[in-house]
């Protein structure tokens, strides 16, 4: 088997826009299609909608009993072994 790689040139070739391709693209995900002519709409047409806003929950350390805990088992962990093989 053999694989040819090379740099991909493709896109700079042929540039044109593919109107039929990115309006069945639109269709299918729910979006809309703008060419230079109604590119007026633009701004109205992004305005925001709230559709997937995440929620950023922050927690402290200290609050989280089981992260804690192993935490200090590693520490206390690692303070055994080095008492048991005398570094400490």
């Amino acid at each position: 088997m053999h694989v040819r790689v090379s740099a991909g040139d493709a896109e700079y070739f042929d540039a044109a826009m593919r109107a039929p391709l990115l309006k069945r693209i639109a269709e299918d995900t729910g979006g809309r299609f703008f060419t230079p002519a109604t590119a007026a709409a633009l701004p109205e047409a992004i305005s925001y909608s709230g559709r997937g806003v995440t929620v950023v929950e922050e927690r402290e350390l200290w609050d989280m009993p089981a992260l804690f805990l192993a935490l200090v088992g590693l520490v206390a962990a690692e303070w055994g072994y080095r008492r048991l093989r005398g570094l400490a």
